[in-house]
C-alpha cells in the first residue's frame, strides 16, 4: 500500500508520479494476493543497509507501476565527500543480465522465431567456422536460462585452456571450440550472456534492416548491444541513455573495502578493450531510480510484450533462478550483481519484482554486512507484507 512517507525516506518527493501504466498483463504469472507496506519496506532497507552495513547505498521502490519510496545513505566517494543518492549511477554488474535478457527476447519475438531456435546462425561467420559441432544445437532458451552446458564444460578444462576463456570476442571464440552438452542442468556463468551479446546486433539488423547495424566484429558488439538497449528498452521507459563508463569519472562512485575504507576506493567500469563486453553479462551504469523504473515498465508497460514477460518468468530468463521463489512467494523474481575488486573492494546491486505489484532496486558500493543484497530485499518485502 502506498502511504505518506516523511523525512529522509523519500529522496525525491517531488518526483512521485506514474512510472508506467498500472494494468497487469493477462499473460503474467498469477501472484498471491498480498498487501505490501512500502513505507515499512523502506524503513527495513535503511536498517539493513545503513548503520555501517555498507559504505554507501541507495534504494527505490514502486508499487503498481507508481513510484512509492526511495532512500540512501553513506558515501559514493569518501575522498570527495560525495553522498550516495537514489540517482547515483554505477556499474550494476550482473543485474545487467535482466535487461540483456529482455533485449534478446524482444528481438526474438520481433523476428518471429521461437525460444528453441538454434542460435549459431546468428553468430559471426568466423566464430561459426571454428566452433565445435555441439554448439550448433544450442538454443536461445538455453543460453538465457544458463542451461547451455558451458559452465560445466569450462569447469573441466585444464588451467592452460581456462586462461583462454573469456567474455570478450577472442575468449568466446576459444570457448566455442570446446564440446558442450546442451540442455544441461542450470549452472550460472557470465559466458552465456557474452554469447547473447554477440547475437543481439545481428537480430537487430534482421528486424530493422534500415537501422544500419553492421556485422559483429571483435570490437563492436558491445557498442551495438548498448545502442539497442538504450534505444529500444531504456528510452521507451523514460530512462536517460547510459553506458558502461560513467559520465564523469571524477564524481562517479568508488568501490570500497568496508573493513578498511582508508586505503581508498576504485572506479568500476568497462574501459579500454573491456568495453566491448558492454551490455551483455554486466556493465550498465544505472541508478536505483533507473532500475526501479525499468522494473515498473518491464512488468506493467509496453517496452516488452506480455509474451516476453511470460517467457522471462516461466523459464527464468534474465532472472537468477535460485532467487525466483515458489510457494507463497511465487512471483518474486530478482537478479543481483556482484563485483569483487582488488583489496576486498566490492560493489553490489539487486533489482526485482514481488507479489503485491511491488518492484525494488538497491545499489551499494561495498560489501553488505547484513547479508546477500537480494535476500535483504526479499526479506524486507516479506516482513512488510500481509496476506489477504
Amino acid at each position: 500500500m502506498r502511504k505518506g512517507i516523511k523525512g529522509s525516506l523519500v529522496a525525491a518527493a517531488t518526483a512521485v508520479a506514474a512510472l508506467a501504466g498500472a494494468t497487469q498483463a493477462s499473460a503474467d504469472i498469477v501472484q498471491p494476493t498480498v498487501e505490501v507496506d512500502t513505507a515499512k519496506v523502506a524503513q527495513i532497507l535503511h536498517e539493513k543497509l545503513g548503520d555501517g552495513n555498507t559504505v554507501g547505498y541507495a534504494f527505490a521502490i514502486s508499487e503498481d507501476g507508481v513510484f512509492a519510496a526511495s532512500g540512501s545513505g553513506g558515501k559514493a566517494r569518501i575522498d570527495k565527500n560525495i553522498a550516495f543518492t537514489p540517482y547515483t549511477r554505477m556499474d550494476i554488474a550482473s543485474a545487467t543480465k535482466n535487461i540483456a535478457g529482455a533485449a534478446l527476447l524482444k528481438l526474438v519475438e520481433a523476428r518471429g522465431v521461437s525460444l528453441d531456435t538454434k542460435l549459431w546462425g546468428y553468430l559471426p561467420l568466423d566464430l561459426r567456422s571454428t566452433m565445435h559441432e555441439s554448439w550448433k544445437n544450442l538454443t536461445i532458451r538455453q543460453i538465457l536460462g544458463h542451461r547451455s552446458g558451458i559452465a560445466q564444460m569450462t569447469a573441466s578444462l585444464s588451467d592452460a585452456d581456462k586462461a583462454n576463456v573469456g567474455t570478450l570476442y577472442a575468449g568466446v571464440k576459444f570457448t566455442m571450440t570446446k564440446p558442450i552438452v546442451v540442455d544441461s542442468p542450470w549452472s550460472y556463468t557470465n559466458m552465456n550472456y557474452a554469447v547473447a551479446r554477440l547475437i543481439i546486433p545481428k537480430l537487430w539488423d534482421l528486424v530493422e534492416p534500415g537501422r544500419g547495424v553492421p556485422d559483429v566484429t571483435a570490437t563492436n558488439s558491445g557498442g551495438w548491444t548498448l545502442a539497442y538497449i538504450n534505444e529500444r528498452l531504456l528510452a521507451p521507459a523514460g530512462i536517460a541513455p547510459t553506458s558502461c563508463v560513467p559520465v564523469s569519472a571524477d564524481t562517479a562512485p568508488h568501490a570500497y573495502d568496508i573493513a578498511d575504507t582508508a586505503k581508498g576506493g576504485v572506479l568500476v567500469q568497462l574501459d579500454g578493450a573491456d568495453w566491448e563486453a558492454c551490455g551483455g553479462h554486466r556493465g550498465l551504469h544505472l541508478s536505483a531510480m533507473d532500475m526501479v523504473r525499468w522494473q515498473a515498465h518491464l512488468r506493467h508497460g509496453t517496452v516488452v510484450s506480455p509474451t516476453v514477460r511470460f517467457q522471462m518468468d516461466s523459464f527464468k530468463l534474465g532472472w537468477y533462478e535460485t532467487m525466483t521463489n515458489t510457494g507463497a512467494w511465487a512471483g518474486s523474481y530478482t537478479h543481483g550483481g556482484d563485483l569483487f575488486l582488488g583489496g576486498s573492494r566490492e560493489q553490489h546491486s539487486c533489482q526485482g519484482k514481488f507479489p503485491g505489484g511491488v518492484e525494488v532496486a538497491v545499489l551499494m558500493n561495498s560489501k553488505v554486512l547484513s547479508g546477500y543484497q537480494c535476500s535483504v530485499v526479499l526479506n524486507a518485502v516479506k516482513d512488510a507484507t500481509t496476506t489477504s
